[in-house]
């Protein structure tokens, strides 16, 4: 299942770089690459009662092609660190569950420095943590390697290349096993991001259709 969400979301990718539209001499558009960092506000939504967010980080590379002047998309990999608190007969506890995240992101500028953001993300689970439970309790087989969420947000780009995201990611499947536990929960996470995408009118090469 995993394998066939990666595939998938490989393929979107490959489509709509392929698909790009005939760019002019006078007016050329570049891919870019670089890197992002911020901050995560995690959560989670669903059965769980008594739970509350965690400020952790993200980080990652980062890589905008073009498809039009307008419109472009963002593909990112990248180190998310997320969880979040719960209470447990009076005693909180703090769940870390770190990431690493493929977002997908279409990007339409609506002018030449703020975007409009949205696409798929999809994670998979590296590590899990919590301080109060024994390294061999089944509360750490209970959450799925593989997540499924949609990004919505904007963006603001520099001609330096310097950028800022804000961004919302809703988690679309259920992050926990219903066959080890009875839940069902789904990530909430809000980003802040800054990142560079590196120039590269002298040394990349511009995107065009390869035929006339």
């Amino acid at each position: 299942m995993k394998k066939r969400i990666i595939i998938f979301a490989v393929t979107i990718l490959s489509i709509s770089i392929m698909s790009a539209q005939k760019i002019s001499d006078e007016d050329p558009l570049y891919a870019r690459a670089g890197f992002k960092g911020g901050v995560n506000y995690s959560s989670i939504l669903g059965d769980t009662d008594d739970v509350s967010g965690r400020v952790r980080i993200h980080l990652g590379a980062v890589v905008e092609y073009p498809i039009s002047s307008k419109f472009y998309i963002q593909g990112e990999l990248l180190y998310s660190a997320q969880g979040y608190k719960t209470d447990v007969a009076g005693v909180e506890q703090t769940i870390s569950l770190n990431y690493i995240s493929l977002p997908i992101i279409s990007k339409f500028y609506i002018t030449d420095k703020i975007s409009l953001e949205t696409g798929p993300q999809f994670s998979l689970l590296t590590t899990i943590g919590n301080d109060d439970v024994a390294d061999n309790d089944p509360f750490f087989d209970s959450f799925r390697d593989l997540d499924v969420s949609w990004a919505f947000g904007a963006g603001y780009k520099l001609e330096s290349g310097l950028f800022f995201q804000l961004r919302y990611n809703l988690g679309l499947t259920n992050i926990n096993d219903p066959g080890i536990i009875d839940v069902t929960n789904r990530n909430s996470i809000a980003q802040l991001s800054v990142g560079y995408l590196f120039k590269t009118k002298n040394n990349r090469r511009v995107i065009r259709e390869a035929y006339e």
